[in-house]
């Protein structure tokens, strides 16, 4: 019996030890339990990736529309007759633009009466180009192909006619030469000098004639405007005359005339209205050569 209360003792002291060492380590549990807390609470929390799921935060933000990538597309809009500005004046169409002159063939200087060839034509008559279509029209206030010479010499308020030569004029003149144009104002045959009178309108009813004539008697240019009179069936002169130049080269011959001038003088004598979109005309050159009367048309009769 004297070794059972050791025994107890013993065992009693053994379990108080077990305790301890329990009490011991359920301490060292918890403390490293709120260890392993506090390191994942300081760790950053992972990205989402395509096999995580991802962690959304709830955020106030404005969304800006994405621009779409098309292709561009070109729309025609066609305007309605209300789109369209309307004025009370008269629309004034823009003059055509004046056919580019054809050369005259060189050397075709004819006999006035038959027009067959003649020798020693003197220079300055044989016609290279004027300020006439092929189509006989004539543009008064042309604005393209007028000699480079010319260019600045006519105001925009002129008539202005010129004829090119192939041989300059002689200085001076040794003979009566005449550069002249006769002009059908309204295009109408019917009106004016009548078809067929001289050689130079075969084919126009022409209301004037204005040109410079070399006067070898006086040893003088003489510019002239010429009105036809259907009451005297005659043409008369008139007091204005028309401005004339002769190029450097002495190839080039212009004539200017205020175009107010010639639509009053041609109205009060003929009663003929001008029509600008109308007006015909040819050009020609007079001379002597071997004791008769030479002429060049442009363009060419329609013989």
């Amino acid at each position: 019996m004297g070794e059972y209360p050791k025994l107890m003792a013993k065992q009693r002291a053994k379990v108080a030890w077990m305790m301890v060492f329990g009490l011991i380590a359920l301490i060292l549990c918890i403390g490293a339990a709120l260890s392993v807390r506090r390191l994942f609470r300081s760790a950053p929390e992972p990205m989402p990736t395509a096999t995580s799921p991802a962690i959304v935060v709830p955020t106030t933000y404005t969304v800006m529309p994405t621009p779409i990538a098309t292709s561009p597309v070109v729309v025609t809009i066609t305007p309605t007759p209300t789109d369209t500005p309307t004025s009370t004046e008269t629309p004034v169409s823009a003059p055509e633009p004046f056919p580019t002159p054809l050369a005259d063939p060189q050397g075709d200087v004819g006999a006035y009466e038959s027009g067959n060839p003649v020798e020693g034509v003197p220079d300055g008559v044989d016609i290279r180009a004027a300020s006439i279509g092929a189509d006989l029209r004539v543009v008064l206030q042309p604005t393209e192909e007028v000699p480079a010479e010319l260019a600045a010499w006519a105001t925009e308020e002129e008539v202005l006619l010129w004829i090119s030569l192939y041989n300059p004029v002689p200085h001076p003149p040794t003979v009566f030469t005449d550069w002249v144009f006769v002009l059908d104002l309204d295009g109408d045959m019917a009106t004016g000098r009548p078809a067929g009178a001289v050689r130079a309108n075969p084919d126009l009813g022409y209301e004037v004639a204005i040109g410079v004539s070399y006067n070898d008697a006086s040893g003088e240019y003489e510019p002239y405007f010429l009105v036809w009179d259907q009451a005297e069936l005659a043409l008369v002169s008139k007091p204005d005359e028309p401005r004339f130049v002769l190029d450097e080269a002495r190839t080039l011959i212009g004539l200017a005339l205020p175009l107010e001038t010639l639509t009053e003088n041609v109205e009060q004598t003929t009663g003929v209205t001008l029509v600008p979109g109308d007006v015909k005309g040819r050009a020609a050159v007079q001379s002597r050569a071997g004791g008769q009367k030479v002429i060049d048309f442009y363009p060419d009769r329609p013989d």
